[in-house]
């Protein structure tokens, strides 16, 4: 009966202050409640670049930290668990493994058309595509509306898709169980995209 008395005082006392000694767990949580697979930036701006409307992402961040469930092995950005494993990441660096990667078909259009151009609007659509890296979540501008417009040849059967650059950023990982005892350390890579823009191709 001691024993079980000594590990609940242990843990009351000691992991909060484990917890407190962490600089990724302190300011570095991103979102709440959010699934590591679909890490991804947040959309920042769509701007025209030199006539073509590109959608600008944030950065991912430099670091942040992971909850592991046990039980279920879900893996969630969120607030601190104290019963499960912390994961805490931390960017090593970043490189651009394509600077201009199709990352396939417009959402928005299912198939092939004869048009003289395609709308699109200013608030954006959301789709994911599996890259050598791993998953990657792309925002484009929404089909239709009256934000942009994009020529296309009406002879020819067109349909949108969507290129950008495919990054990758690295992170050092450390783990540790949920009384904040040291278990490994290795490295994970994160596709994401960046500057995603609209590009006519023809059959």
């Amino acid at each position: 009966m001691k024993k079980v008395y000594l590990s609940v005082l242990f843990t009351i006392l000691v992991l909060p202050l484990f917890f407190l000694n962490q600089p990724a767990a302190l300011g570095a949580l991103v979102d709440s409640e959010r699934n590591l697979d679909s890490l991804s930036p947040a959309v920042l701006e769509t701007k025209e670049i030199d006539g073509t409307v590109v959608t600008v992402y944030e950065e991912l961040p430099d670091e942040f930290t992971v909850n592991v469930n046990q039980e279920t092995d879900v893996q969630g950005i969120s607030p601190l668990c104290a019963t499960c494993n912390q994961k805490y990441y931390t960017k090593v660096n970043s490189w651009t493994e394509s600077s201009d990667y199709n990352f396939g078909w417009h959402p928005g259009f299912k198939d092939y058309n004869r048009a003289s151009g395609y709308w699109f609007s200013t608030s954006t659509t959301s789709f994911g595509v599996s890259v050598s890296y791993g998953f990657v979540s792309v925002s484009i501008s929404s089909a239709g509306g009256n934000g942009y417009y994009v020529s296309a040849d009406y002879n020819r059967w067109s349909r949108p898709a969507v290129y950008g650059k495919y990054n990758v950023t690295k992170y050092k990982v450390e783990e540790y169980n949920p009384a904040g005892i040291y278990l490994r350390t290795y490295y994970e890579n994160f596709p994401s995209a960046q500057d995603t823009y609209v590009k006519i191709l023809y059959k």
